[in-house]
């Protein structure tokens, strides 16, 4: 069984993408029923450059998005190291206006934390967190971008305790960053968590379009918000060179680098059905493309070699990456 997909709205409101405003919106909202779609990843601090812009539109087209289940996350500044986050004042103020934004006075579905905050004890995390799921502002909790380390203490401190356990983990996961499935998998699956995989397609990098020097006007763009960033995250030599190989020999196959990395973390990556891919996309037909590849089902033997060829090039380097 293939992990559910979730649609992650990032993109709301976000510059150089056709989901600016109230009509985009409730175009691919109406659109994604259809692709078997029912659920939304949200949070406070989308999209990047207009934090709570991404839960607004949300609200705004309540009609339609009522027929969704709607995660979201705790707000962070990314400018500072998230110290102060999760205290259960600052969750508590996150989520009353999360909730506004969202117009959903019954609550969100999971509400994550979107990172760690190395400052506020662990066990008042905890606590903020079962606060708002006894206020009924969520059903469950989850955590993001957490070290395992960090993750087995929240959790040993949860039994200890006997507070509800963080039910789910969004993390990073794509053909180029694997480190999930050796030190935090393991744990996520002793503990009954799920995982929700986000850049399922590393940011855009694993389109081929950086390393065939055709990124203008992508993610990867010196005009994007985020286009300095992005590089800087994926610009390895090594990882380049791996990446080169790869859309080289995915194409003689007749794939695009991107049906390969689509249909093998649908059909073959360590995620079960209880799990979750985070698609987002700029376009109304990226979602379309997507949902028609992992329709095609798993890789044929020698492309699913080819994948894995892939990682093994980079695991060196990229292994420890969550």
């Amino acid at each position: 069984m293939t992990p559910q997909l979730i649609f992650g709205t990032a993109s709301f409101g976000m510059d150089m993408t056709e989901f600016q405003d109230l009509s985009s919106v409730e175009t691919i909202l109406k659109i994604l029923p259809d692709l078997g779609i029912h659920r939304l990843d949200s949070g406070a601090r989308y999209p990047p450059m207009k934090p709570g812009r991404a839960e607004e539109l949300i609200g705004e087209t309540s009609e339609l998005s009522a027929g969704f289940v709607v995660d979201t996350k705790v707000y962070t500044d990314t400018q500072k190291d998230g110290s102060g986050d999760l205290t259960p004042e600052a969750i508590e103020k996150s989520v009353h206006a999360s909730l506004q934004r969202l117009r959903k006075p019954d609550g969100v579905n999971v509400l994550h934390a979107h990172r760690a905050d190395p400052s506020t004890p662990l066990e008042e995390q905890i606590i903020g967190f079962n606060q708002q799921i006894e206020q009924g502002h969520c059903q469950s909790w989850g955590v993001s971008n957490f070290p395992p380390e960090m993750l087995q203490e929240v959790l040993r401190l949860c039994e200890e305790k006997g507070l509800r356990k963080p039910s789910c983990y969004q993390g990073d996961y794509n053909l180029v960053t694997r480190g999930m499935e050796t030190k935090l998998l393991p744990i996520l699956r002793a503990h009954g968590m799920t995982f929700n995989a986000f850049r399922p397609l590393a940011a855009g990098f694993l389109t081929g379009k950086l390393v065939n020097k055709e990124h203008a006007g992508t993610r990867f763009g010196d005009d994007n918000p985020l286009g300095k960033f992005a590089q800087k995250l994926l610009g390895a030599e090594d990882l380049h060179s791996a990446m080169r190989k790869f859309d080289t020999e995915a194409r003689s196959h007749n794939m695009t680098p991107i049906e390969v990395a689509v249909r093998w973390i649908a059909h073959h990556s360590a995620l079960r059905g209880e799990d979750g891919i985070i698609f987002g996309a700029s376009k109304v037909e990226q979602i379309r493309e997507t949902v028609a590849m992992i329709e095609k089902g798993p890789l044929p033997g020698e492309v699913l070699r080819t994948a894995e060829d892939l990682w093994s090039a980079v695991k060196g380097t990229r292994g420890e990456i969550i």
